[in-house]
């Protein structure tokens, strides 16, 4: 009987971890050459909305009013141009002209403060292509993730892998929070400000995080023509290509830049008024696509233009969490972050033989 009981204990734990696969992953090399994930869940995720799929963001009709409103008030959008950019659905009128400060306890001058100020309103024809980029990489998705401007639709306030059992033990067993002004429910993140979030915006730029390249001391990785990464921007501050020399070109070899070589239905990396790309919510998280990232001859990974890779969380790149072993290879959820901190990379330190896992 307790043999029985054993073997009934192993199948239901066996069904429930294949339940929790959000993608079942191909055979890693080294090469990065294998690129065969498949997702054992569909691919929008937790963006389906719960069953209202793509209309959940974009409605078909008549913007905030097709989607039926605001969905804690119920009153419709106040924004007379609801609707008016990607059918975008949610109600982003009281976000426009917040300003949404980033900086943490380090950012205390002026001059390093990750500050971001909405565009005024969503008059997309009177907006500058820096607005319309700030629209369309932050504003629309704090529409739902603000959590105390703008209350989204359907949103459960925790990580939907965590809900379904999908991380590994790794992570703590608290809520991992999607409401990113309001923090958790309970808990220590109760706080109402984004001074524990990423930063985004045109104060956000490339070349912080990268390090200008000081030709006199050899320090910095943006625009550096030795061991750095180099943006090619036009007169109106568009991005026509990047290139990439030595460590940086090394690690683009291992891992690839899918952060920065944006692929399809992402929005491209923005250049703010000083000439210099910046984030937006965007180039971490494709919105479309939760469990997979999809490499092309556009944005390879590592030498590979066709494959599928593991991701979690939206992640706009190789992103796989049950990768939980120790190796000596790198984990591609520490690369993902390396683009732009490449001062921490491998590469950056003298590594050659630590390619990515």
């Amino acid at each position: 009987m307790k043999k029985l009981l054993l073997i009934i204990l192993l199948v239901v734990m066996a069904s429930a971890m294949a339940l929790a696969q959000v993608v079942t992953a191909g055979t890693p090399t080294s090469s990065g050459t294998a690129g065969a994930a498949v997702p054992t869940v569909d691919v929008l995720g937790a963006h389906n909305n719960y069953g209202r799929g793509c209309a959940g963001c974009h409605s078909p009709h008549k913007g905030n009013g097709g989607a039926g409103g605001n969905p804690l008030t119920g009153a419709l959008s106040t924004d007379p141009y609801s609707g008016d950019n990607a059918l975008f659905a949610q109600d982003m009128q009281p976000l426009f002209g917040e300003v949404f400060d980033f900086s943490d306890i380090s950012n205390t001058g002026s001059a390093n403060k990750y500050t971001f100020t909405a565009p005024a309103n969503g008059n997309y024809a009177t907006m500058s292509a820096q607005q319309y980029s700030d629209v369309r990489g932050i504003i629309m998705c704090l529409g739902c993730h603000d959590g105390v401007v703008a209350k989204g639709a359907m949103m459960q306030d925790h990580a939907y892998e965590q809900q379904i059992g999908a991380l590994p033990t790794s992570y703590g067993p608290a809520n991992i929070p999607t409401l990113l002004g309001q923090g958790a429910t309970t808990g220590l993140n109760t706080d109402g400000n984004y001074n524990n979030d990423h930063p985004v915006g045109d104060n956000a730029s490339l070349d912080k995080v990268l390090g200008l390249y000081n030709a006199t001391t050899g320090s910095g990785y943006y625009n550096n023509p030795t061991n750095g990464i180099n943006f090619a921007i036009s007169a109106s501050n568009a991005i026509t290509g990047i290139t990439y020399f030595g460590q940086y070109n090394q690690f683009v070899t291992s891992y690839g830049a899918p952060a920065l070589l944006k692929g399809a239905h992402s929005y491209p990396t923005p250049v703010n008024a000083s000439s210099l790309p910046y984030i937006v919510c965007t180039t971490c998280h494709n919105q479309h696509v939760m469990n997979i990232y999809a490499s092309s001859t556009t944005s390879p990974i590592a030498t590979n233009t066709a494959g599928t890779y593991a991701t979690y969380f939206f992640i706009n790149g190789p992103y796989n969490v049950n990768d939980v072993a120790l190796h000596a290879t790198a984990h591609s959820t520490t690369q993902f972050c390396r683009q732009c901190h490449f001062g921490e990379s491998n590469e950056a330190n003298g590594g050659t033989l630590a390619t990515t896992f």
